[in-house]
């Protein structure tokens, strides 16, 4: 059956928040019963051709039946009304301090909750839309404004017809608006659009999309399809942003920018949007036929987002983030028993939501960086360009990228790929000398220490002092006879693989730490906290390569190491070692740092706020210096401010203070930050104090996660967020339904809450467990049996 086209006259009313609709569908083939999605909707009349028809509802299966066939070109007449809930999906209501907007997010399962239709992605239809509102509303939508007439005392708003495209991309927003806008080359228009007054007065989120835009339409050769692209600035937003084609949604944080903008999170905008950039061709030209192929659409948006701003901002150094924000942690989820296929099998909406993960966006992005490494990137530019122009305004799966990557390179890209997309995990190569040559074996890597015999094919690289040599590894075992002047495997870590390397080859890497990269450095460094996490390497040992990697001052391999030691002080809170070690390394890393200069390195900026929060946590004498910058906090460098506000809420203890600074930030950012240092609190009544604000909605329901994550970690707040733990996660679900949040809630705490109750916290989980959290509870429950078998390998 193929679906032409939804034509939808929707008449809201702003008072009581609810719409009619009369939808229009317009197929043709021939099907022996009409099924349609379909959420909440109260149909008046439906009718085929003219002719009424009865129908049945199936609530659990979010489905319609329409009695009867359905015969070549059919027209589907539904009259229905439906409500604009408070919830983060669907259609619903966003507030503001002055006010609301009306908005959508749909991806993957919300359409149906808008409208009914075939809420499938490889359906796709061109969509008209007419709305009646409010005369002094404004409204936005895929398409420009065709037309606006008044129409008993409301305004009719007609939108241009939208190319064909899936439903899960549908885009609608009301409220009153503030507007401005930007040329491209071709004289197509960019918007950024907010809510009236909340709108930035800065050029640079435009700046970035431009640029954006104009950087994919020369390396994909294909011009941006639509007439406009905006950028829509929504107050209350469960996702980071969403790719609606030419109507692109964002958290407020993502397009306010102003002088209380971190330097970190100005990189993170730039990111964020040539991410949802590089999905208008790549998600939203060519869609995925069904789920199980959402890993191509994530990780691809990943890695060309990375590809954009690097290109654009060389001093963002964006690949070095990339291992930091996207590969680490996808080595890190990967590394489990309970990961799971970057192609996996997809049958119901709650398994699509829990696979928005670091496997579908960090290791589908990090196996394209290897495969763009393995053929060059002319040549996987050459099959990009084929595979769009083959496909656009189509569903296609990720084997067909492979097969045009394929056929440009005469490399066995298929072969490579399915060995990493269509099962678990990844491989840790054991590295040593026998008789003068090297010796490589490859397994499974667990975090758990066990291994397994599974041999991939690695496009390995062999890193010398004056060359690099690239071959695939496809065997359990392999000897390279060549070991003059070798350094290291996996150049610049381009390769999805650890290395573990015998005493006398790491002691060779560490006195030759010098001729290597910074990435290779990070690769050391995050290879051998996984290997004393999964237990291959004591604490000590770890320690000494910790120690000869930081001696070199490079700032990506500093943030990275900053980072782990932060983790394991959290998880072995009582061992006195590595503690004085820890604070003594942050200690002098900011010490060489200095005070802030004037046009400074991006990422010495964002080094010195990260090690300054981390610090202000784990020393006391450090947290009680800087709390007393408090009263400065407005007109201090922004990239300081959180370790400021964390450490006052450390030494202070004072919930009413933070509440009154939460209420007087204006900037998204600043709030955030204030919530954050709010999990560091102490004390019961504290907790429930904040749990309050997220009750009242005076910590917006989007940010109520930060909140609950943060505290988990902290161990004075363990046992309050473990005593509630089952009213945190229904309270999350019952807002974020639908997009997985719940489910990362469960794997991010349990780690942490669960470790004083080693023996109550499974039947605690299993007494709470519904299908949408699931995957979170075995992630979560695996990684608290690892960091508790760290503990006591740590006693030993």
């Amino acid at each position: 059956m193929n679906i032409i086209n939804y034509n939808l006259y929707l008449d809201f009313d702003t008072e009581k928040f609810t719409y009619t609709c009369h939808e229009k569908i317009t197929l043709e083939g021939n099907e022996e019963k009409l099924i349609l999605n379909s959420i909440g909707h109260k149909i008046k009349r439906l009718a085929v051709n003219g002719v009424i028809r009865g129908f049945k509802e199936y609530k659990n299966e979010q489905e319609i039946v329409v009695d009867g066939i359905i015969t070549s070109k059919t027209q589907v007449d539904i009259d229905f009304t439906g409500e604009i809930p408070e919830k983060l999906e669907g259609i619903y209501l966003a507030r503001t301090p002055d006010g609301f907007m009306i908005t959508t997010q749909f991806e993957p399962t919300g359409a149906r909750k808008f409208i009914p239709c075939i809420d499938n992605p490889s359906y796709k239809a061109t969509f008209d839309i007419t709305i009646k509102i409010d005369g002094g509303l404004d409204a936005v939508s895929n398409m420009p404004v065709e037309t606006i007439k008044e129409i008993d005392g409301k305004k009719e708003v007609k939108f241009m017809q939208t190319p064909r495209m899936s439903t899960y991309l549908l885009y609608l927003g009301i409220g009153h608006f503030d507007r401005k806008t930007k040329k491209l080359e071709d004289g197509k228009e960019i918007g950024l659009v907010a809510p009236r007054g909340r709108l930035t007065q800065s050029d640079y989120p435009l700046e970035i999309a431009k640029k954006s835009i104009g950087f994919y339409e020369d390396y994909f050769n294909i011009k941006y399809p639509l007439p406009k692209e905006d950028l829509i600035s929504v107050p209350e937003f469960a996702a980071g942003a969403m790719e609606n084609w030419g109507a692109i949604t964002f958290r407020e944080i993502y397009l306010n920018v102003d002088s209380s903008t971190s330097t970190s999170v100005k990189r993170s905008i730039a990111d964020v949007i040539a991410h949802e950039l590089a999905h208008q061709w790549f998600g939203d030209l060519v869609t995925m036929k069904w789920w199980d192929d959402l890993w191509l659409n994530e990780s691809f948006a990943t890695f060309m987002s990375y590809k954009a701003v690097d290109k654009l901002y060389p001093d963002y150094d964006m690949f070095s983030d990339f291992l930091i924000s996207e590969t680490s942690g996808a080595l890190a989820g990967d590394s489990l028993v309970n990961s799971h296929p970057i192609q996996v099998d997809v049958k119901s909406p709650d398994d699509i939501a829990q696979i928005f993960d670091e496997i579908s966006y960090g290791k589908g992005g990090s196996i394209l960086r290897m495969i763009n490494s393995f053929v060059t990137d002319d040549v996987f530019r050459k099959g990009l360009n084929l595979y769009l122009e083959n496909f656009k305004y189509k569903n296609a799966e990720g084997s067909d990228l492979w097969e045009f990557i394929g056929k440009v390179s005469d490399l066995p890209v298929r072969e490579v790929m399915e060995s990493f997309i269509k099962r678990p995990g990844y491989p840790y190569i054991d590295a040593s000398i026998v008789d003068g040559k090297l010796l490589l074996k490859q397994s499974r890597f667990f975090l758990n220490g066990k291994t397994q015999k599974v041999t991939w094919k690695i496009p390995l690289t062999l890193k010398y002092e004056n060359s690099i040599k690239s071959l695939i590894f496809d065997a359990s075992e392999m000897i390279i006879e060549d070991t003059d002047k070798f350094l290291k495997l996996n150049d610049d870590e381009a390769g999805f693989y650890r290395v573990l390397y015998s005493d006398e080859l790491l002691k060779s890497l560490v006195n030759n730490l010098k001729k290597l990269s910074d990435r290779d450095l990070w690769g050391i460094a995050n290879d051998y906290y996984s290997f004393l996490i999964s237990g291959k390497i004591n604490l000590n040992s770890y320690l000494d390569v910790i120690k000869a990697l930081s001696d070199e001052n490079r700032l990506m391999v500093d943030q990275e190491i900053a980072g782990e030691l932060f983790i394991l002080n959290l998880i072995l809170t009582n061992n006195e070692k590595l503690h004085n070690f820890t604070v003594e390394l942050l200690k002098n890393k900011l010490d060489m740092l200095g005070s802030k200069e004037e046009n400074e390195e991006i990422n010495k900026s964002i080094l010195r706020g990260m090690i300054s929060y981390r610090l202000a946590i784990l020393d006391h004498d450090y947290a009680a210096k800087i709390a007393e910058n408090i009263n400065n906090i407005t007109s201090m460098d922004p990239d300081l401010r959180s370790s400021v506000l964390t450490a006052y809420a450390i030494i202070k203890n004072d919930f009413d203070g933070l509440h009154k600074m939460l209420n007087d930030f204006n900037n998204d950012e600043d709030k955030i930050k204030v919530i954050q240092a709010m999990s560091w609190l102490s004390g019961d009544k504290n907790y429930e104090n904040v749990s309050r604000l997220i009750e009242n909605h005076e910590i917006k329901q989007q940010d109520s996660i930060r909140f609950y994550t943060n505290a988990s970690m902290n161990p004075e707040a363990r046992e309050y967020i473990y005593e509630n733990f089952e009213d945190i996660i229904y309270g999350i679900q019952k807002v974020f339904q639908g997009s997985g949040y719940a489910s990362r809630v469960v794997e991010v705490a349990v780690p942490f809450i669960g470790l004083n109750h080693l023996n109550a916290i499974e039947e605690k989980l299993k007494g709470m467990e519904f299908s949408e959290i699931s995957r979170g509870i075995k992630k979560g429950l695996e990684y608290l049996s690892i960091y508790s078998e760290l503990i006591s390998r740590s006693r030993q």
